[in-house]
């Protein structure tokens, strides 16, 4: 598998699991549990998200119901789910 590739889908995946964990669908042990190791993109035991990056990302990718999601928690509302 060619490097490119490989780095995008470790960044994919580190970037939906940060989504399922800041929009509270899931906990990192949760993750851990499900799927036996988890990689996102930030500490959370020592950093908040950076949820501007994560919604450029989500744009880039055009999963804009993220991005709205992810910007509902930015502007301190509740997710309506």
């Amino acid at each position: 598998m060619p490097k490119e590739k490989y780095d995008t889908e470790i960044l994919e995946e580190a970037m939906n699991n940060a989504y399922q964990i800041v929009t509270g669908k899931f906990t990192f042990e949760q993750l851990l549990e499900k799927t036996g190791e988890a990689c996102i993109p930030f500490d959370i035991r020592k950093e908040e998200p950076d949820l501007e990056g994560m919604i450029e990302y989500f744009i880039e990718i055009e999963e804009y119901e993220k991005c709205s999601e992810l910007q509902k928690i930015i502007n301190g509302k509740e997710n309506t789910k």
